[in-house]
């Protein structure tokens, strides 16, 4: 896989870049559904992924995500030509709000996608990083429709949904468990880095 070098400190690699509104982080999110809906509509015997960076915190796109996305792309086709699946579009959606990659896979098969993309999110070790989420003409899948346990947090090991709905840590105690992933993985190294 590619290194990469962010030139900032591990914590203004998190922190620094634009905010975006609440209301154009809403309008980003309608839009996004309207598009993924486009593309299983053109793509109906397909099976869509979507592939995001968990950032918590108000910035949704500067280098550091736009470098953790790019591993993630890295990661997925990587997995996609070991098990031989054909991609038949790729899109990469670059705003403010957010950095997201949209990949067409040529197969019907929306389980066997899913259980890729879950083996990426749990077995990689940046895995924890990334959000895919899996669509097919017929709606999503979900860990949880597989018989999957839900994502945990990072911090606590709890439902991850739970704990980003109850605010149970801070996004400070959270960029500092991901920093700490990023680190140990060493993909990415920043200017204050020691190892």
């Amino acid at each position: 896989m590619t290194k990469y070098h962010i030139d900032q400190s591990v914590e203004d690699a998190f922190e620094v870049g634009p905010v975006p509104t609440l209301e154009a982080v809403l309008a980003h999110r309608d839009h996004r559904i309207q598009f993924q809906q486009q593309l299983v509509s053109l793509y109906p015997n397909a099976v869509l992924i979507a592939l995001k960076v968990n950032m918590p915190g108000p910035v949704k796109n500067n280098e550091l995500i736009q470098t953790l996305l790019e591993l993630g792309i890295e990661h997925l086709h990587a997995a996609l030509n070991a098990a031989a699946l054909e991609t038949i579009y790729t899109k990469t959606v670059n705003a403010i709000t957010g950095i997201e990659y949209f990949i067409v896979v040529n197969t019907s098969q929306i389980d066997l996608i899913k259980r890729l993309t879950i083996q990426l999110e749990d077995q990689n070790a940046l895995g924890r990083l990334y959000d895919f989420d899996v669509y097919n003409s017929k709606g999503s899948l979900s860990r949880e429709d597989l018989g999957y346990d839900g994502r945990r947090c990072l911090i606590c090991n709890e439902s991850s949904k739970a704990c980003g709905r109850n605010r149970t840590h801070t996004v400070k105690a959270l960029h500092k468990a991901m920093q700490n992933i990023l680190i140990k993985e060493g993909s990415v190294t920043f200017n204050d880095e020691t190892r």
